[in-house]
């Protein structure tokens, strides 16, 4: 039969298809499991995207040109998770390919624009960290580099995307007891293809991340060492954080992308081989499509509310104000319906405590001033010294 179904010729007709292959849609419990699945990580992805970049948009502080990166890497995470979990769990559910002639041309295409425009404003964004850090006196990124940099992501990935639009026919084979309808792939060429794919979706990116966060690393430990040598009073807790940060970035991006990597090298042996893929390999090409996804969705907290600023600016957000509110409120109402005695007990202490007069408020406010601004100068010397500054552009940029 195999033979048989490599010849367009062929009259199916004449044959019945095998019955012991026709299921047509999983069963019901297994769609409810895997819906189940997909749309917290959906929902949680989309918030964390729009949120971001939300923010970026609405804040001119956060409007830096990494932060623009960061934002356009945000974009291609939100449309790849409003787009491609449908269209996977469509193809997944049902044997016939439900997405008909356009769908065979868009879906694996969009999926991997978005992907290679997300991963390469990610390179970029390692890149950008390792000028601020590690060469401070090369030229930085500009607002106008950045835009440019936005186009070219997205006409570079729909340029590498473009053979899984032009090499992939639907096709629809009528046998004589069932009409199967699927998406067929150029064997000859796609497979070839897919080692490129996962060179620049995987190999790529993490050997930039790599290089450049390990020189990032080793310029923080100089550092170190430095301060350390002239005794000084600051307590060094940079080199830990960064670490801790850059160790998270990159576990996170191999454990989440190296099992796509092993599913193309598997997909070329049943292309070579000609045989039925098993339910191992249904339930891998599963898993490895649903950390594709959640990488997508962790993005944002990885490399926005990372950042010190984006945080700040996070919880001046109306909505986020008053949900904080709202339960604050209600576990003040919770602690004092618990106790009603010591309600009464702090209700007469507050009374009993006499009110500060206004004189010796401003007497104490002047004297706090006073006090701090020997403070503020020393920081300003101590960050004028050629050492600081990189402690400076941490605190300014965050650490990835």
């Amino acid at each position: 039969m195999a033979a048989y179904s490599s010849s367009d010729e062929f009259d199916f007709g004449k044959w019945d298809f095998p019955a012991e292959r026709i299921w047509l849609h999983k069963s019901n419990g297994e769609i409810t499991l895997k819906i189940g699945t997909f749309l917290p990580l959906i929902a949680f992805g989309l918030y964390g995207n729009i949120t971001m970049v939300y923010l970026i948009a609405t804040n001119r502080s956060l409007r830096s040109p990494t932060n623009l990166i960061i934002a356009n890497m945000a974009v291609a995470d939100l449309l790849t998770l409003a787009i491609c979990p449908a269209m996977f769990m469509v193809n997944d559910f049902y044997q016939n390919y439900q997405l008909g002639c356009v769908g065979c041309k868009l879906e694996g295409f969009l999926v991997v624009v978005f992907l290679i425009t997300a991963v390469l404003n990610l390179s970029v964004v390692s890149y950008d960290r390792l000028t601020a850090i590690v060469l401070p006196m090369e030229t930085r990124l500009t607002v106008r580099g950045a835009q440019i940099v936005v186009v070219c992501t997205w006409v570079l990935g729909i340029l590498l995307a473009s053979p899984l639009a032009l090499y992939r026919v639907y096709r629809v084979r009528v046998w004589k007891n069932f009409t199967e309808r699927y998406c067929k792939e150029n064997t000859v060429v796609l497979p070839k293809y897919w080692y490129v794919l996962i060179t620049i979706l995987v190999w790529l990116p993490l050997g930039i991340m790599l290089i450049c966060y390990i020189a990032i690393f080793y310029k923080l430990d100089r550092y170190e060492k430095r301060v350390l040598s002239r005794e000084n009073p600051l307590t060094v807790s940079y080199k830990r954080s960064v670490a801790k940060t850059l160790f998270i970035v990159v576990v996170v991006f191999a454990v989440l992308r190296l099992p796509f990597t092993i599913l193309v090298v598997l997909r070329e042996k049943y292309f070579d081989e000609d045989v039925s893929v098993s339910s191992g390999m249904q339930t891998f090409w599963y898993i490895s499509q649903y950390l594709m996804f959640l990488n997508a969705a962790v993005n944002p907290l990885i490399y926005g509310f990372n950042n010190e600023n984006f945080r700040r600016a996070y919880n001046q957000i109306s909505w986020v104000r008053r949900c904080r509110e709202a339960a604050k409120m209600k576990k003040v109402s919770k602690t004092s319906n618990h106790c009603c005695y010591c309600n009464f007990m702090k209700k007469g202490k507050r009374k009993a405590e006499a009110p500060q007069e206004p004189e010796k408020v401003e007497e104490d406010m002047s004297k706090d001033l006073s006090s701090e601004k020997p403070t503020a100068e020393s920081t300003e010397t101590i960050r004028d010294e050629p050492a600081d500054l990189l402690v400076s552009e941490i605190e300014a940029n965050g650490f990835i």
